[in-house]
């Protein structure tokens, strides 16, 4: 998913966005604070508030690409699964049990007993489907790719069929049945969530389309509930969005684990992440994550307590192939060149002051498939880069400035996210240090959600700077895959490799979905990313969390953020 520093996920940036969906392991204890006594009976009441630097695009799953919308429909759509806060593994959610056959192609959820919506409708494996053939119609959705192998899937989208055959619902709704073309590795994990991540409620979401149709003109992507949802499987209701200001939630007193204590959860608006900085300050923000050029002031409030985790995220600066106005973009040894000409080290320890590590591929090291041997650690050298830019066929200008083949000024377009200091001090470092090496940069910077229009795939933008949110189960796919360029797609640099490609295939598909087997699938996947640089990879950082310490039982890990948030409560 895009992160909005901070996943644009597609997952923003890390730091933009605090940490509403996601979060990761502390790499040592939290500071030490007062906190509740075990004698001490929660207590219930109260408001939540979390800081966002720009609006949610859509408010449910299927549509859903980047952290800020995700951190919004998360609260109130769930899946059958999820992952395990600390290890990551699939556990159980919605789902009170799943079971994968032998042969790998067939794949049963049962669902737990008496779940309901918010609105008092039973939740089935009706809800399940609907939001699988919702994935299969959209034109939006970045998440077909989930249903390559499900059985009747493609009928079903070409409008052959009025429902998707390989997913069956029996047992008064309560057992959903998944049958398979072929083993689909990431299944127990891929699947749980429909493609989206989060279950829709049919019975409501039927008004407004209806699944049951071979019309495929018809679809999910322009309804109204979409930025207005009707109903929450989730811990807290949507109650109202005001564009610009706040999107705020209710608790939901039907929630399987448990009615929250917190009555209110408010997911505020702010200019950027200093002033989400600021409000944390003055306790008119329960939790952030904050810049590391903020921890050392932030770290002397004794009103909050700090966490810190290693994330499944990175930051990148992404190269067009396709780009109109840089077509050198398209040449390998150009965008070695790039990842030579920039000084990713001193960012590092410049801009996020320690408290990450460089990356070279992009796995990111807190995964189970890391693996960075055989890797180029790219390190700034202008000689070699400029050396790289020659043997491309670039000619030196009298103005300092390259020429590309055909005599154009090696001239281009960075892009970024306004109000992510990170990823705009990124910006300043690629505009100078690009200059060394004779590639001028013009910087642009715009709102979150119009970056990610801007770089919808297509030629009208070189480079973008922005980063990953990852999941627990490696599936890069939709991302790197050459099938995944098309509007509103993942692959938005146009990377295309026939041996990533088969790659991509042996980790989804197999057939040995060991551990060891997807490792190194991953790994050749990584290697061949790490020569062909259609990213310039910069860095993964630590997440650096503060939260009141009024705010009782909060308690992120690698995974998830969310996990317990039934037992938050504020200590009066």
């Amino acid at each position: 998913m895009r992160q909005q520093r901070t996943s644009r996920v597609l997952i923003a940036g890390i730091a933009a966005v605090t940490l509403i969906a996601t979060a990761c392991a502390p790499t040592g204890a939290p500071s030490t604070s007062a906190t509740a006594a075990p004698s001490e009976q929660p207590v219930a009441g109260g408001r939540v508030v979390v800081g966002a630097t720009g609006d949610p695009k859509t408010m449910q799953p299927v549509l859903s690409a980047d952290t800020t919308s995700s951190g919004v429909w998360n609260w109130f759509y769930l899946g059958l699964t999820r992952a395990n806060y600390k290890t990551g593994e699939t556990e159980p959610n919605l789902a009170e049990k799943f079971e994968l056959s032998s042969d790998g192609l067939t794949l049963t959820y049962t669902l737990r007993d008496n779940l309901v919506w918010s609105n008092g409708d039973p939740f089935t494996g009706d809800d399940y489907k609907y939001t699988a053939e919702a994935v299969m119609r959209s034109e939006k959705t970045v998440r077909r790719s989930t249903f390559d192998n499900v059985e009747g899937a493609a009928d079903y989208r070409a409008g052959k069929t009025d429902g998707i055959s390989g997913i069956q619902v029996s047992n008064a709704g309560k057992t959903i049945t998944i049958k398979f073309t072929k083993v689909f590795c990431p299944a127990t994990a891929a699947m749980g969530g429909a493609g989206a991540g989060g279950m829709l409620p049919s019975k409501l979401f039927k008004a407004q389309w209806d699944n049951k149709t071979t019309d495929t003109t018809k679809k999910i992507d322009d309804v109204p509930f979409n930025m207005n949802p009707p109903a929450s499987i989730g811990p807290f209701i949507f109650k109202s969005f005001q564009p610009g200001v706040q999107v705020t939630l209710t608790k939901n007193d039907k929630y399987f684990r448990g009615a929250p204590l917190v009555d209110e959860l408010v997911i505020k608006n702010y200019a950027d992440a200093t002033a989400i900085k600021n409000a944390l300050m003055v306790g008119e923000v329960t939790y952030a994550g904050v810049n590391p050029s903020d921890n050392d002031e932030v770290s002397k409030n004794d009103a909050l307590k700090f966490y810190r985790y290693k994330t499944s995220a990175y930051d990148y600066i992404g190269w067009n192939a396709k780009a109109a106005k840089a077509p050198w973009l398209a040449n390998v040894q150009v965008r070695q060149a790039l990842a030579y000409g920039i000084d990713a080290p001193a960012i590092v320890n410049k801009v996020v002051f320690g408290f990450g590590s460089q990356v070279y591929a992009h796995t990111p090291p807190v995964s189970w498939a890391y693996d960075d041997t055989g890797l180029t650690k790219y390190t700034r050298d202008v000689n070699k880069a400029k050396q790289l830019l020659e043997q491309a066929g670039a000619k030196m200008g009298t103005d300092g400035v390259y020429r590309w083949t055909d005599g154009t000024p090696m001239k281009m377009r960075i892009e970024t996210n306004q109000g992510n200091n990170i990823r705009e001090t990124i910006l300043q470092f690629a505009q100078a240090q690009y200059k060394d090496i004779g590639v001028q940069i013009d910087p642009l910077l715009e709102s979150f959600n119009a970056l990610l229009d801007r770089t919808q795939p297509g030629a009208d933008y070189e480079g973008f700077i922005i980063g990953w949110s990852l999941g627990a189960d490696p599936d890069p796919y939709s991302i790197w895959h050459s099938s995944q360029t098309t509007k509103d797609q993942f692959n938005d640099v146009f990377y295309s490799n026939p041996t990533v490609d088969k790659a991509l295939l042996d980790n989804r598909n197999g057939p040995d979905c060991s551990q060891a087997a997807r490792k190194k699938a991953l790994h050749t996947v990584d290697q061949q990313l790490n020569q062909d640089v259609p990213y310039t990879f910069l860095f993964t950082r630590d997440s650096l969390t503060y939260a009141d310490k009024k705010l009782q039982a909060f308690d992120p890990n690698t995974y998830s953020t969310l996990w317990n948030v039934e037992k938050w409560w504020l200590k009066k």
